[in-house]
């Protein structure tokens, strides 16, 4: 999986949504999200315009899915969450090769700040010039995905609806249709199929 936009440079203790704002709103190098396009954002993220978010109040991470009758999927916004799941671990995986591939990444380095940032751009600028050019390099086996649990809070959620524009009628749109055709596919506990 290829790095599209690299936003390096703010400290560990700063939040998703506010770097997300920072990205978005910088005179520099601002992230575009084209129109009809969105990224996937945890929790941590409000549902805005070009950005599709969980549900809140449902199980979201794939382990919660696990375990005896906790697949059984009973609701569209839980299948949403389910789903939505499953594609981000997959982003997740694409940082843990990334730091697979670079273990510079998962070290404490005694360089200056500035170095430091060149150092994350540079690493990505590699990662996917390694994709373009050698498709099939060596992966890392890694399946400890760093899954935030933080949320953002309603106040901030509802502040930045109104000025970037609200989500929510596209997810409930792709949650409602990815719900019926589940099921549509999914037999039935009293179905009885007879074949002759």
């Amino acid at each position: 999986m290829r790095f599209h936009y690299v936003l390096a440079g703010w400290e560990g203790s700063a939040t998703n949504s506010r770097v997300l704002y920072s990205a978005l709103d910088s005179d520099v190098d601002p992230l575009v999200i084209p129109i009809g396009k969105y990224y996937l954002g945890d929790g941590g993220y409000p549902n805005i315009r070009g950005l599709l978010t969980p549900y809140q109040g449902h199980r979201y991470h794939l382990s919660e899915f696990n375990g005896p009758g906790a697949r059984r999927v009973t609701c569209a916004d839980k299948l949403f969450n389910h789903r939505h799941s499953s594609l981000r671990t997959s982003v997740e995986r694409a940082f843990g090769l990334l730091k697979g591939r670079f273990p510079i990444l998962t070290t404490q380095v005694s360089y200056p700040y500035h170095t430091q940032v060149v150092i994350v751009l540079a690493t990505c600028v590699l990662n996917n010039f390694i994709i373009d050019h050698n498709p099939q390099a060596e992966q890392f086996d890694v399946d400890n995905a760093n899954e935030s649990t933080s949320f953002v809070n309603e106040v901030e959620s509802m502040t930045q609806s109104i000025l970037r524009g609200s989500n929510n009628d596209l997810r409930t749109s792709i949650t409602s249709q990815m719900f019926v055709d589940f099921q549509n596919v999914t037999p039935r506990p009293f179905d009885t199929h007879i074949f002759f």
